[in-house]
């Protein structure tokens, strides 16, 4: 019988820049690597292409369990017009942890520790401005159709996060996709929506001041809300997203949710994001695990409230497919 072989278009097209390692996705596992513990070290494109070919020749010939890529929910079977490509078209920008709020959530608790970033600083890791140039000058990123992620701790704390976006724009990228805390107003953010050039994803994940303290660790509930109030402000107001992250008997009650899409209506948002808490979703092995059993419940609750509110109802698949699979 012929082997399967198998295809990621994360591992084809997508190059993240994390803390300490470059790598070829963030898919909350150890992901194939093309450096790990980057210090600025220069490369060539051979260099990146030959990793990356490494990895595909190991999925094609069906030997999985020597990568990192083992029951990820990424991999498909290899089509006919997979093809490997010679550029990156989608870069993570993630490489800092400082932030200015402590999620009790977050994904970089562990390298952060939990501290409250009060002004901007460079990354503790390595600063990104060359790294992109030399991805430039190797030709790695996608000329015409390339999208630029900032996904590390917050932008507003980070020096160069406004000099990356115009060395970007120098470039001639289009499209690029935020994420923030949205506690500090960003003119830059507001330019880019303003322009068509961004959709600017932020989260909640509740409706009222108290709810918000319990969450993020500090108490900025009412500038998160005057801030989104002036990005709304635009044209283009489908290109903001905001998250409702489900904390099990924190935010997980139907009074909470109500405020919440109040909340989100009045400001005249029309893309609501559904999500689980990461530790929920990325279990070690990606291994079934149960969820809290009120969880169907919730979810039903708050699609039907955003469709019911003239909102647009977003999902990541997996946390659907737990949250239908997996209830106690």
């Amino acid at each position: 019988m012929e082997n399967k072989k198998y295809f990621c278009s994360e591992l084809n097209n997508v190059l993240t820049c994390m803390n300490q390692d470059i790598v070829s996705c963030c898919s909350g596992r150890v992901a194939p690597s093309y450096f790990n513990n980057y210090k600025g070290e220069i490369f060539s494109k051979s260099y990146l292409l030959e990793i990356k070919e490494k990895y595909f020749n190991l999925l094609n010939a069906n030997d999985i369990e020597s990568t990192p890529c083992k029951n990820c929910f990424y991999l498909h079977e290899m089509k006919p017009d997979d093809k490997i490509s010679e550029t990156f078209n989608l870069i993570n920008i993630s490489h800092w942890t400082q932030c200015n709020c402590g999620c009790i959530y977050c994904a970089r608790i562990i390298e952060s520790k939990g501290e409250i970033t009060k002004r901007k600083e460079k990354s503790k890791y390595y600063d990104f401005l060359p790294l992109l140039k030399q991805l430039y000058k190797e030709n790695l990123l996608d000329k015409e159709n390339l999208t630029v992620c900032f996904q590390g701790g917050d932008i507003s704390v980070l020096k160069e996060f406004e000099p990356t976006v115009k060395e970007f724009l120098k470039n001639g990228v289009k499209n690029f996709q935020i994420l923030s805390n949205n506690i500090t107003y960003q003119p830059i953010i507001k330019k880019l929506l303003d322009k068509n050039m961004l959709y600017y994803n932020t989260s909640l994940d509740c409706g009222t001041r108290e709810t918000y303290y319990k969450i993020k660790r500090v108490d900025k509930f009412n500038d998160f809300v005057k801030n989104l109030k002036k990005y709304a402000h635009t044209e283009f107001i489908n290109n903001i997203g905001v998250k409702y992250i489900l904390l099990h008997n924190v935010n997980d009650n139907r009074e909470e949710i109500d405020k919440f899409i109040s909340l989100m209506s009045g400001i005249g948002i029309k893309n609501i994001e559904f999500m689980l808490d990461f530790k929920v979703l990325f279990c070690k092995d990606f291994t079934k695990h149960p969820i809290p059993a009120n969880y169907k419940d919730i979810y039903l609750y708050f699609k039907n409230a955003c469709l019911e509110h003239g909102m647009r109802f977003g999902v990541w698949p997996i946390a659907e497919e737990f949250i239908k699979t997996n209830v106690l």
